[in-house]
């Protein structure tokens, strides 16, 4: 039997006052579209899809999430292959007994971050080659290299974590671990906290668009419930979903903020020996190492946001089914 159209419109009234204070992905989802893309343009670690995310905010973010975000991934990926082939066929045809300018830049750009490899493929080396063609000498700061530089690089390779741990493995000469102190460690520290990005915009981006689709199932029976459409137990199960499936989520975010907290703990340490180390490979570490820090403390307040996003959703599922099981007179 169909409601009153008095107990409609009054149903209609509730569920305008509860998607008032509701989340975004209830209320509006063409402003949690917005949201979402926004985001991006912050969080995704390639800088070209950040531009595109920026520039889709100016228009239909709708169909940037439909077609223009994996457009944007696609073309980052290949952008990044060409880079990468331009930067390691520079080092091959300017070999380092020959050109030691062109060589090394070519080389710091095919094993450094995004950013720094697409500054590469973008400036070229004119710089470098000049340098070369008037035999301007390269110094590879071979002879400022200490035995305590050596042991704590060893130690690097051996208790250090992810790309850093990698490349100081790699460290054998007294040029390479100059070549680390001054450039390599910082590109490598940089690069993991790319891939610790790429990996949670892949999660929270598939599991941003599976939420979306069970609230809208959610919000569609919650309302038929309140029309007297369907029975107010359909309507609890369909928040229990929400809140069960993506429970989850605040606890990873919070997981990723823990590990956060440890980079930045691991990298304020290594600033600090850095203080106390003589030479001139550890004063240009000691210069760029405070942007890596900068990194880490960026990526502790982006994971409490999201935590406190998945929170806030879950909890206005749990509030609605609880709000249905509530006797009402």
């Amino acid at each position: 039997m169909a409601p009153s159209p008095a107990r409609a419109a009054a149903s209609r009234a509730r569920l305008a006052a509860d998607l008032a204070a509701a989340p975004n992905l209830v209320a509006d989802q063409a402003a949690a579209a917005r949201d979402l893309v926004r985001w991006l343009s912050v969080r995704d670690p390639r800088a070209s899809v950040r531009s595109a995310a920026e520039t889709a905010l100016n228009g239909d973010a709708a169909e940037f999430i439909r077609s223009g975000h994996p457009m944007a991934v696609n073309e980052a990926d290949r952008d990044r292959l060409r880079q990468l082939d331009y930067a390691n066929a520079t080092a091959a045809a300017h070999p380092a007994p020959t050109h030691p300018w062109v060589n090394s830049v070519a080389r710091r750009a095919a094993n450094g971050s995004d950013a720094e490899l697409a500054a590469f493929a973008k400036a070229g080396f004119a710089a470098e080659l000049a340098k070369d063609q008037a035999n301007i000498p390269y110094d590879d700061g071979a002879a400022y290299v200490t035995p305590d530089d050596h042991d704590y690089v060893w130690g690097l390779s051996r208790y250090g974590t992810g790309t850093v741990l990698e490349r100081a493995a790699e460290v054998q000469t007294d040029a390479d671990v100059a070549e680390f102190l001054r450039h390599g460690w910082i590109s490598a520290a940089t690069i993991d906290v790319e891939a610790h990005r790429a990996q949670y915009v892949v999660d929270e981006w598939i599991r941003w668009q599976d939420a979306r689709q069970v609230v809208r199932t959610a919000v569609s029976i919650d309302e038929a419930a309140r029309e007297g459409l369907t029975s107010p137990l359909v309507a609890v199960q369909a928040w229990n979903e929400v809140s069960t499936r993506f429970a989850r989520q605040p606890s990873g975010w919070t997981q990723r903020e823990r590990y956060a907290h440890a980079q930045l703990d691991e990298w304020l340490r290594n600033l600090a020996t850095a203080g106390s180390m003589a030479g001139p490979h550890w004063a240009a570490f000691a210069a760029k190492g405070t942007v890596v820090r900068s990194l880490w403390v960026t990526e502790i307040n982006a994971a409490i946001e999201q935590t406190a996003w998945w929170t806030t959703l879950i909890r206005y599922a749990q509030d609605t089914a609880a709000g249905w099981l509530r006797p009402t007179g």
